[in-house]
């Protein structure tokens, strides 16, 4: 694990260059504290930096970026190929391995590119990956992104020049850095609480999307010039899996899923450094930390944070699995404040709003693990995957397609039309300032949303619609437009699909590698800790996409397969309770010790200075949540965060 930067200047690469490659580099020693390399080709005006954290091969011989031995490529390379030794295998069956300097993937990945070109051999792969490549004979450099989007590039475009790397904080040691806000891109954060791919906060700088490689040549140096080629596409493999929809029984498929998921923890337990596991006491972590214990000799290092606050503490739940289990286990009790304290911390981990409060804690945790291991494995991605979210029931009940469904979502647009009409109009032409805890404004405003969602013509728009945090907070960001994930209108496309499929499909191209992943690896490489994926396997989501709902849902419940899977290692006595997960007491945060910074960030003065957000709507929205009014949670806390992100970032 790694962080990457580097530069294209197709007219040359001068000393100056590579000192700002240098200093983007340098801006993500925290992801990469062993070593450092630099690579330049003055005249093609290419130069790769590499920060590395060493995982596999420690010695020299795995140290980036690396020149393949025909020196037509070179590489700078961040993530983890699970398979490289059987692809090295294949390579030396072929008669096209190289004089193996080591036995690092990096040195494999140069060699199946080699033999295999670059998105062939990317397909071959199973691992976690951004990487550059340049290319000496077609004077190209190449980026690429793993298929679910597990680690980070991002790209920007600077007058004839790209720049790129891991994260937006080394983009900004750029001297010609604007950091021009993208207000669209600040709408889409209130919308989901994340900014979606491409875009980031800052206009001329995109995100790679998961599963693409991007070449850029002297004639394509811009977003809308260079060529995007895809070596994985998620809509394909999950068409694909639903046309070969597995068709045996539940209990074949607990055992299969067992058996894929054990091949995906057992490659991704190969280090040459300590590993361990995140442990929460759920399905989820408690299902991958079981499946480790049984495939070690020794006792596995699992790790857990506890809070003093019963209602969210589950490190009790996590002891009496790992007990179980026999791991070496490791909790660490932190109060409310030693978590509320680093908020303000928040904005230089993550680079751009980001709002989901979960970041404290995956940050704490990463934090306490990296004091014993480098590498830890993390149950992730299995909500999506095993349908394990409420919400994916509720708008597959909303919409399960009989009379029943379509009365329900008739009723509730009539009662949404009703309480505008009766309650809302008649105060606002009273000038009534409240109903209960909300504004008639505010008020009407959600009144507005509910109506929309029940009036959609597909489920997935429906889902998307309820599942943010506030469906028109375009309205928040003067200027801007509603503007919906790119790929839901290809989902709800998929008419072949149930519902509970596309809401979990939506979530696993927009939620899981914007939010979820971007979360645990920004908290983890802060402490220069790599996680890992096993539930992202291709195999185990292949498997995934092909279950009908009712083996996903085995025995009627959320995970019904999954929880099947666990009950083999761990007794159900010891997992078996409601979903609880992984957050702060945000709210009451807000309402108590931040409440002084919240009154900052939301007063005239730094509304006005800041200049993005709609100061009325602003303390609209903060008077209804000081108030009483609870459904304003969320919202308030992401525009806190944009907030304090703007302030922090642009030095407004």
């Amino acid at each position: 694990m790694c962080g990457i930067a580097g530069l294209f200047k197709p007219d040359g690469a001068s000393e100056a260059d590579e000192g700002v490659a240098t200093a983007l580099r340098d801006a993500l020693t925290h992801r990469g504290p062993d070593a450092a390399g630099l690579w330049r080709d003055a005249a093609a005006g290419i130069v790769l930096a590499h920060r590395r954290l060493s995982i596999i091969d420690v010695s020299a011989a795995g140290a980036q970026p690396m020149q393949s031995p025909c020196g037509r490529y070179t590489l700078s390379y961040n993530g983890e190929i699970y398979n490289y030794l059987e692809m090295r295998e294949e390579l030396e069956e072929l008669g096209a391995a190289p004089a193996w300097q080591g036995h690092s993937d990096t040195e494999v990945l140069l060699a199946g590119i080699a033999r295999w070109g670059l998105a062939e051999t990317l397909r071959r792969a199973n691992g976690m990956f951004a990487l550059a490549l340049w290319d000496r004979e077609t004077k190209s450099l190449t980026l690429a992104r793993d298929r679910f989007g597990e680690k980070p590039l991002h790209v920007a475009s600077l007058d004839g020049e790209i720049a790129f790397a891991s994260e937006l904080k080394a983009l900004m040691r750029h001297p010609r850095w604007q950091g021009r806000v993208d207000r669209q891109a600040i709408a889409q954060c209130l919308r989901h609480g994340y900014i979606p791919a491409p875009r980031t906060a800052y206009e001329g700088v995109v995100k790679l999307a998961p599963g693409s490689c991007v070449t850029v040549s002297a004639g394509a140096m811009t977003p809308d010039s260079w060529r995007v080629d895809r070596f994985w596409d998620s809509f394909a493999e999950a068409r694909s899996a639903r046309a070969a929809r597995f068709a045996g029984t539940g209990a074949e498929a607990v055992e299969h899923l067992d058996n894929l998921l054990r091949a995906s923890v057992a490659r991704q337990m190969i280090s040459d450094v300590p590993l361990g596991a995140f442990l929460s006491g759920g399905i989820d972590s408690s299902t991958i930390a079981a499946m480790m214990q049984s495939l070690s000799a020794t006792p596995v290092e699992t790790f857990t944070l506890g809070f003093h606050d019963k209602a969210t503490n589950e490190a009790e739940f996590a002891k009496s699995v790992a007990t179980h289990l026999g791991t070496s286990h490791n909790e660490i009790y932190l109060s409310g404040d030693e978590a509320r304290d680093l908020v303000e911390t928040m904005p230089e981990i993550y680079d751009e709003p980001f709002a989901d409060p979960s970041q404290l804690p995956t940050y704490l945790i990463s934090r306490f693990a990296r004091t014993k291991v480098t590498v830890s494995l993390s149950g992730d991605a299995a909500d999506e995957l095993f349908a394990g979210y409420g919400r994916y029931h509720s708008i597959a009940r909303n919409w399960s397609g009989s009379a029943g469904a379509r009365i329900g979502r008739a009723l509730q647009r009539g009662y949404a039309a009703a309480q505008i009409a009766g309650l809302v109009a008649p105060a606002e032409r009273l000038g009534l300032a409240r109903i209960g805890s909300r504004s008639p404004a505010s008020l009407r405003l959600r009144l507005e949303e509910k109506h929309a969602r029940f009036a959609t013509a597909s489920a997935v728009e429906a889902y998307e619609r309820k599942f943010t945090l506030l469906d028109t907070a375009h309205r928040l960001v003067p200027g801007t437009q509603r503007e919906t994930h790119p790929d839901l209108e290809r989902v709800a496309a998929e008419t072949g699909w149930s519902a509970l499929e596309q809401a979990s499909f939506l979530d696993l191209v927009h939620y899981l590698p914007d939010d979820i992943l971007v979360k645990v690896d920004r908290a983890a490489m802060a402490h220069s800790l790599e996680t890992r994926i096993p539930f992202l396997d291709p195999a185990v989501v292949r498997f995934a996409l092909s279950l009908p709902d009712e083996i996903r849902t085995l025995g009627g419940t959320r995970k019904g397969i999954l929880k099947a899977v666990l009950d083999r290692y761990v007794p159900a006595s010891l997992w078996d309770r409601p979903k609880r997960g992984f957050g702060i007491p945000g709210a009451a945060w807000l309402k108590g010790p931040l409440k002084p910074l919240a009154e900052e960030m939301f007063s005239a003065e730094t509304l006005a200075r800041v200049d993005v957000l709609d100061p009325a709507l602003v303390r609209l929205f903060w008077d209804d949540f000081r108030a009483g009014d609870k459904r304003r949670a969320n919202i308030v806390w992401a525009m806190f965060v944009v907030q304090l992100h703007l302030t922090r970032h642009t030095g407004r």
